[in-house]
């Protein structure tokens, strides 16, 4: 069997230790008078030390009793000290998540405020490249719009020019046939063997021509039967008829009417 530990304290099992010896002590001072022979009144010498004796208890326990409210004291200022210790050590610690927090929340904030001017700046880049890309468009669609205006303005005075190329071409051609013509006329006159019979009469003849002047075919339309028949003959006697060399005014002249009066 295991001996149950006291719950007293060392300084409370000193002084009941104390209390004890001084308690024998009386004890057997009590008993050694009582059954001593001779009269109960006892030397005159005796009665100071008993009274010594019981004085030495009183201060040792008055000693004790001091040392236990000391030792009391002191432990009330240990844990008070303890007491505000840890009262300052849950302060600091409650400063020093307040900081933390406060510091997460600083850095949070931080975070959400570099998020947003991201944000915004990829927002601006953005905004900035939609406004290239429509500036561009438009002056792309500008750039298209004169250059259709002026490819339209060089068409126009081309075609113009061709116009008047034509026009002019069409002119010189016209006289160049008129002036084939009369060369041919007077080719055919020079040929025609004249009769004091054909004098005032005529006869509408249409002619046929290759590139190189040739008489390919002859018809005679209408007028004197006398004078077509020499005038067809005086067609076909010489080698070739004047011809220009320019096509166009070949093309006026291949096939031809032509009339002629004496």
């Amino acid at each position: 069997m295991k001996k149950k530990q006291s719950s007293l304290s060392p300084e409370q099992q000193s002084l009941l230790k104390s209390l004890g010896l001084h308690l024998g002590i009386a004890i057997v001072l009590l008993i050694s008078i009582t059954i001593s022979p001779e009269p109960l009144m006892a030397p005159a010498e005796s009665a100071p030390a008993i009274q010594a004796t019981f004085i030495d208890a009183q201060a040792i326990a008055d000693q004790k009793r001091a040392q236990q409210q000391a030792q009391a004291q002191a432990r009330a200022e240990e844990e008070k000290k303890r007491q505000a210790a840890e009262r300052e050590r849950q302060r600091q610690l409650k400063i020093k998540q307040e900081a933390e927090q406060k510091r997460k929340q600083e850095a949070e904030r931080k975070r959400q405020q570099e998020l947003r001017e991201v944000a915004a700046q990829k927002a601006k880049e953005r905004e900035e490249q939609e406004r290239k890309a429509k500036a561009e468009a438009e002056r792309k669609r500008k750039e298209a719009q004169e250059k259709a205006e002026m490819e339209r303005i060089m068409q126009e005075q081309l075609e113009a020019e061709q116009a008047a190329q034509r026009q002019r071409r069409a002119k010189q051609v016209l006289s160049e046939t008129e002036r084939y013509q009369a060369l041919i006329q007077q080719t055919i006159k020079r040929y025609l063997i004249e009769d004091e019979s054909f004098e005032g009469k005529s006869c509408r003849l249409n002619i046929k021509l290759a590139t190189t002047g040739l008489v390919t075919q002859v018809t005679i339309l209408k007028g004197d039967p006398a004078l077509c028949r020499a005038a067809q003959s005086a067609v076909l006697r010489p080698d070739k008829m004047p011809m220009s060399d320019a096509p166009d005014v070949y093309e006026k002249l291949k096939d031809i009417n032509l009339t002629v009066e004496l």
